[in-house]
């Protein structure tokens, strides 16, 4: 007999009450400001503003990602991503 139960499920935020989405995007704005400037700053959240069109949700990695991709020899975008990865979206 084989289980019926899906093995993925999808949790849909779509009031904040998962995720304190507006917290998270202040919180990384500072450290991306502090980390690799303004201008850098900016082009990250320009290709954050595009993932998040082309996939229907935030996605702070990937964007993270394709920033990389532009800026391969920024050293300083390692400290983007340990932080995201160190950040408590748990609290």
């Amino acid at each position: 007999m084989q289980n019926s139960r899906p093995e993925t499920a999808f949790l849909f935020d779509v009031d904040n009450t998962l995720l304190d989405n507006d917290r998270v995007i202040a919180d990384l704005e500072s450290h991306l400001e502090s980390e690799v400037g303004t201008d850098c700053a900016q082009h990250y959240w320009r290709i954050f503003e595009q993932l998040r069109t082309e996939l229907g949700y935030a996605d702070y990695l990937g964007a993270l990602q394709r920033y990389r991709d532009a800026y391969p020899r920024d050293p300083a975008i390692l400290t983007v991503g340990r932080f995201l990865l160190d950040y408590p979206f748990a609290d």
